[in-house]
């Protein structure tokens, strides 16, 4: 049994690491992860200290030097064109250069503050996935690893068309062009790559919720076979049984499956509290983008005469609109799957046969369901908004009240200009015939 758990977390730990290889070093090639983390104590190999620190000391540069051209070029971006603004719209690209200097700052600094969370994380994954193991269950990495490349991929091919459209859109100018993707595409990348690294999180809670409810619900199928012969061809092997056939065994097994799901809660509080100063930052930035974005489509529906440099812009604002909802909903669908799964297993747990006289199977049972009524409630990111898809809809009213005021003081401004046209003509024409 020992030696069985041993090969166990050894292949775990080799399919976990499989899992994340590609994600950590695309995120420390843009600074997001650092370059000397260890997911795992035992993987820790023993180097020399001045090697170690000149390791960190490089990292460090790395990113100052990110957030430096991040930084640099936002001011320049905003000395050389914002200043030509009306108010209101002006204060919005100030709203957003702040909070994405912002977002970078954080992302980058915080891989090195937090860099100790990347081992406690990846040894309470392990631990749960070798729980579930045990219970019957069977972790699928290969399916995380594929839908994260798919995901990575897609990212890439993403950013890829922005770069495209930025050259074609700067009218093929480098400098302006260097200047546009360290200011939009640089620090979006670096945003994005840090959400990514919580919604791998989630989504392996997301997976091990889900195995969790799948065997109560096979055990109490199970147990229902005894008597049912239709159980027994239905359901008969959909699970690894215990050694012996009691009741009793049940009730270990939905012991152990209780503590998985303690210990799943607390996974999901401590990455919501690891990563939830990123996660408001990221969603205000994201409001003030996609009003940004929504009010430059009404700017570009009354343009009189329509250009190629407009349609590049036009398809620029669409692609930073979906971009910025999709950032959105990479906070809020791993955490709706996560709570949906959550609230599934204590509905799962009244499938189990109450009149069964077997006091560790009921004991087991109805400590599991204690337990579940203090983990009940939607996740929060530090305490300021309830992670949950609702909040879709708020942003959504939100961004329409927004964008009527934002259309009032454009009306407002175009009217005002018009009206001085206007008079100083007026008064032209009354000089004109004075003389």
């Amino acid at each position: 049994m020992v030696l069985e758990l041993l090969s166990n977390k050894q292949l775990f730990r080799s399919d976990f690491l499989q899992s994340t290889h590609r994600l950590l070093r695309i995120g420390q090639l843009f600074g997001t992860v650092p370059w000397a983390v260890t997911l795992f104590e035992g993987d820790k190999r023993p180097t020399r200290s001045w090697q170690v620190r000149l390791l960190r000391a490089s990292n460090v540069a790395y990113s100052l030097g990110l957030m430096t051209a991040v930084v640099a070029a936002t001011a320049l971006q905003h000395i050389e064109y914002d200043w030509q603004m009306p108010f209101m719209t002006r204060m919005l690209y100030i709203g957003e250069y702040i909070t994405a200097n912002g977002v970078v700052m954080m992302v980058l600094a915080g891989c090195h503050y937090q860099r100790r969370c990347y081992c406690r994380f990846s040894e309470q994954l392990l631990a749960i996935a070798i729980d579930v193991a045990m219970c019957g269950g069977a972790v699928d990495f290969q399916r995380i690893e594929t839908m994260l490349n798919r995901v990575l991929a897609s990212v890439m091919l993403f950013f890829t068309g922005v770069l495209m459209v930025d050259f074609l859109y700067n009218d093929r100018m480098f400098w302006s062009f260097v200047r546009s993707s360290a200011i939009y595409t640089l620090s979006n990348v670096i945003n994005v790559l840090g959400l990514l690294q919580y919604a791998y999180v989630l989504y392996f809670a997301f997976l091990f919720y889900h195995d969790t409810n799948r065997l109560l619900l096979s055990y109490t199928r199970h147990s229902n076979a005894r008597d049912d012969k239709r159980y027994v061809r239905r359901y008969g092997t959909e699970i690894v049984l215990p050694a012996c056939g009691a009741l009793y065994d049940y009730a270990q097994l939905v012991d152990v499956l209780r503590r998985t799901h303690l210990q799943l809660g607390k996974l999901t509080e401590q990455a919501n509290g690891c990563f939830g100063v990123l996660i408001v930052s990221t969603t205000t930035a994201s409001f003030i983008v996609l009003s940004l974005q929504f009010f430059a489509i009404y700017q570009a529906t009354t343009v009189h005469r329509w250009t190629v440099t407009d349609t590049y812009l036009l398809v620029y604002t669409v692609l930073w609109i979906v971009l910025h909802a999709a950032k959105v909903l990479t906070i809020l669908y791993p955490c709706h799957l996560t709570q949906r799964e959550r609230d599934r297993t204590g509905p799962i747990l009244y499938h189990f046969d109450p009149t069964v006289r077997d006091v560790a199977l009921n004991n087991a049972l109805s400590k599991f369901s204690s337990q579940l009524l203090h983990q009940q409630g939607p996740q929060t990111a530090c305490g300021v908004m309830n992670l949950e898809m609702t909040l879709i809809s708020t942003m959504v009213g939100a961004l329409t009240t927004y964008l009527v005021i934002l259309i009032q003081f454009d009306t407002a401004v175009t009217q005002g200009q018009a009206a001085g046209n206007g008079s100083s003509f007026a008064g032209n024409g009354r000089n004109n015939g004075s003389a």
